[in-house]
């Protein structure tokens, strides 16, 4: 064995690794706020226009208010964000907890989306929007 091209071999390694952690390649993805779901809904979702969004609580997923019924849902999928559009949503639940808001929404018959939000008041107008 040959030490010399084992121990390049893991400089490069290490090297390509401290260039993809300052690029800040990798890791989790979070959506920060309501107006960072909005803009994302609308640049994913032709001809969709956000009026208000809400990021849950574990900031990985997000959904973005049309008007009354029309619902964008954001979800992480591998490096980039899916976005899938439903126009005829509808609140279920509105249920405050400790842990934050729970919002229960029927996207179409028989599908339902549990979302927790960490702003309660957030979670309540985003519920009167979408009704």
């Amino acid at each position: 064995m040959n030490w010399w091209l084992a121990a390049g071999s893991l400089a490069a390694v290490l090297a390509l690794a401290g260039v993809a952690r300052m690029l800040g390649l990798g890791g989790t993805q979070r959506l920060a706020d309501g107006n960072d779901a909005i803009r994302l809904a609308e640049a994913l979702v032709s001809g969709f226009e956000g009026q208000l969004g809400v990021v849950a609580a574990d900031g990985g997923r997000a959904i973005v208010t049309g008007g009354p019924g029309d619902l964008v849902v954001i979800e992480p999928l591998g490096a980039r964000y899916s976005a899938t559009r439903f126009k005829s949503a509808r609140v279920v639940m509105v249920h405050p907890e400790a842990d934050g808001t729970k919002l229960a929404l029927e996207l179409q018959p028989g599908t339902v989306l549990r979302i927790t939000v960490a702003d309660g008041e957030a979670a309540r107008t985003f519920a009167e929007t979408l009704s």
